[in-house]
């Protein structure tokens, strides 16, 4: 019996280890596929939002999934359509979840070099 428990918790605790690595994974997947598909012309690098007002801030602070699948399928503006044909709905969900993933940098107040300048 306690033999079975044992099996119990190692499978638990490697599925949950597999779960915590699969929104970096999708990330990983998300940001090269940002690149590929020339999203960080119009949206930035890191989702910062383009020059010029080529395209809105994503990033930090993604939209809803919901928001942003409808905005990339079906956009309001003058940003091209993205269709399951050109990018699947699983490419899509990892293009979301590198956009989540991005964090906001210090402010510049916090970096040294920049809080000493008067």
């Amino acid at each position: 019996m306690r033999m079975h428990h044992m099996l119990a918790i190692s499978a638990l605790a490697f599925a949950s280890a597999v779960q915590a690595q699969a929104p970096a994974a999708a990330a990983e997947r998300g940001k090269s596929l940002y690149q590929k598909n020339m999203c960080f012309t119009c949206h930035g690098t890191v989702g910062q939002g383009g020059e010029r007002n080529a395209g809105p801030k994503i990033a930090p602070n993604a939209w809803p999934y919901e928001a942003f699948s409808q905005q990339v399928r079906r956009p309001r503006q003058s940003m091209p359509r993205y269709t399951s044909q050109f990018v699947s709905d699983q490419e899509l969900a990892d293009i979301f979840a590198y956009a989540v993933s991005i964090m906001a940098g210090p402010a510049a107040k916090d970096i040294p070099l920049l809080a000493s300048v008067p």
